[in-house]
């Protein structure tokens, strides 16, 4: 026994050496000509004296009073212009304006990451602590890139600007939040966990593009033919419940923000998790909060959402570990419209026990009255998944009650072509429709 837990203790030891031994790999320093060419300054280093003479320079008022990008431009351009004539650094125009472009972004912005949320072909970002990031480009595999951070301080105070700015409080009692924010005209997901439930602080990041896409874009993305489109624009426009299911990052958000944008925002309450839904004019967005004296969990949000009497409810997203959460949804007499993002498998068979349980877990007192409430207020399920670095629209299905107390789960659309199966609940679609005619 002794000896295996030496193994462990040894394997920990070498994975820290490791990652102390790769610290500065990708954080070579870059260096400018100082002094007339007798020494050389790194642009760290020069940006950090420019920080430095910016703060030493401007009091909290002159701060506050350069309210906007251009003000505190030409307050950092002049500290800028201090430093190097007093270090007689030289350098371009364009290596000035990007020295300048950094020094804002670590004083007012996001430091390094604010290249990588402006670039629109970036979808995930993953930061494994301050020396291991990965991105995915588009809906392809994470890609490894080198360090964009100096060093775990470094690190940290930019994850604190931005839960700051998301308005979330990351503490030792609640290690593992979610949340979200806007930045350069993108919404972004944060996933974050901490110590002690990690070693280090580890961050998913997810990007949205700038103009959020409509159906047509992602018949054209090719997530899904053009008949696909039709039987959802159906939908939005019925009086039926729908829940869009699929694991991570296989596009259930973005179907869903389409599908939300093509309803009436009056009369409509969205409750989210990360902020991730662009909603029309007049729909109201409730998010779980990570405060310092509490959380306002997805579950209170979708009860307070309950009492404003909403006829359409978003749900963003169901997941099986707070089934609690939905049961007013299921029992309540006169409930809303409801449309749900659930995380859960594309398998049918593994779908209809997910979704079942799900229910019961909800509601256990209710019975089998619960299932068959999920089954009836939200009778069109669509499935989402991402196969080979593409997003794809795999099923449209429908719970059909023909006979008996249970529906059978029929799909109308499997692997992107239909079936030839029509659904019993109307959608204003020609019977020759479902026949590909």
């Amino acid at each position: 026994m002794s000896g295996e837990n030496e193994d462990k203790k040894r394997s920990f030891y070498e994975e820290i050496q490791a990652v102390r031994a790769n610290a500065d790999k990708g954080r070579e320093p870059v260096f400018l000509p100082a002094q007339r060419g007798r020494r050389q300054v790194s642009i760290k280093a020069l940006m950090e004296r420019i920080i430095g003479q910016f703060l030493a320079e401007y009091d909290a008022d002159a701060l506050r009073e350069a309210d906007t990008e251009t003000k505190r431009l030409k307050l950092i351009l002049a500290a800028a212009d201090y430093v190097m004539n007093v270090e007689s650094i030289i350098v371009t125009q364009a290596e000035k304006a990007d020295i300048i472009q950094r020094v804002y972004n670590e004083l007012f912005t996001y430091g390094a990451l604010d290249s990588l949320f402006m670039n629109p072909d970036i979808t995930t970002i993953v930061l494994d602590g301050a020396d291991k990031i990965s991105v995915r480009y588009g809906h392809g595999d994470l890609t490894p890139i080198d360090p964009i951070f100096d060093d775990m301080e470094h690190f940290t105070r930019i994850i604190n600007r931005l839960l700051e700015d998301s308005g979330a409080v990351l503490t030792p009692e609640e290690p593992l939040i979610e949340t979200g924010l806007i930045a350069h005209r993108r919404r972004i997901s944060l996933s974050i966990a901490a110590p002690p439930i990690t070693f280090q602080i580890n961050v998913d990041c997810r990007l949205h593009p700038v103009e959020p896409p409509r159906l047509d874009d992602l018949v054209q993305a090719g997530v899904m033919p053009a008949f696909c489109a039709d039987i959802l624009t159906a939908l939005v426009r019925s009086s039926h419940g729908v829940v869009i299911v699929g694991d991570t990052e296989s596009g259930k958000t973005t179907l869903m923000g389409v599908l939300a944008r093509m309803l009436k925002g009056d009369g409509m309450i969205a409750v989210q998790r990360a902020a991730e839904l662009d909603l029309t004019e007049g729909a109201t967005s409730r998010e779980v909060r990570w405060l310092q004296d509490g959380t306002v969990s997805f579950g209170q949000q979708v009860a307070d959402a309950i009492a404003e009497l909403p006829q359409v409810m978003i749900l963003d997203e169901v997941r099986a570990d707070e089934a609690f959460a939905i049961a007013p949804l299921l029992t309540a007499s006169d409930a809303p419209r409801q449309l749900w993002t659930f995380r859960g498998p594309a398998n049918s068979k593994r779908l209809t026990s997910a979704l079942g349980m799900l229910a019961r877990r909800a509601a256990p007192d209710a019975g089998e009255s619960a299932v068959n409430a999920l089954y009836k207020r939200l009778p069109f399920v669509v499935t989402m998944r991402r196969r080979e670095n593409a997003l794809q629209l795999y099923s449209i299905s429908e719970w059909q009650f023909t006979s008996g107390d249970y529906p059978d789960y029929v799909e109308l659309v499997s692997n992107g072509e239909l079936t030839g199966k029509m659904p019993t609940l109307n959608l204003d679609l020609p019977e020759a429709f479902w026949k590909g005619g």
